[in-house]
């Protein structure tokens, strides 16, 4: 979808109170995360973590909230999240890891 026209369906549908559907949802998601490089961080190192934590969110929405999504999904999803959130962190220094 042409991000323009993507702005201008998410404009009118929160213009007129219409909720968003998963699909609109993650696409908002990656809108989001693209338009990042227009910001400028004041810390370098936040911008793709933000950028992957944005599409973490559109992911796991789309795998749980769109109409043909099923619980059997959430497992691998969960791995997907969890692995793409390591990877953003250990850019950082950081890890995720199991609580004991």
């Amino acid at each position: 979808m042409d991000p323009t026209d993507l702005r201008a369906e998410l404009a009118e549908r929160l213009a007129h109170g219409r909720p968003l559907d998963a699909e609109a949802f993650n696409a908002a998601c990656f809108m989001l995360s693209r338009s990042l490089e227009e910001l400028e961080f004041s810390v370098p190192e936040a911008a793709p973590l933000v950028r992957r934590l944005l599409r973490v969110a559109g992911r796991v929405i789309i795998d749980t909230a769109a109409a043909e999504s099923s619980p059997e999904t959430w497992p691998n999803t969960r791995e997907i999240a969890l692995e793409w959130i390591d990877e953003a962190l250990r850019a950082l220094g950081y890890q995720t890891r199991p609580a004991s």
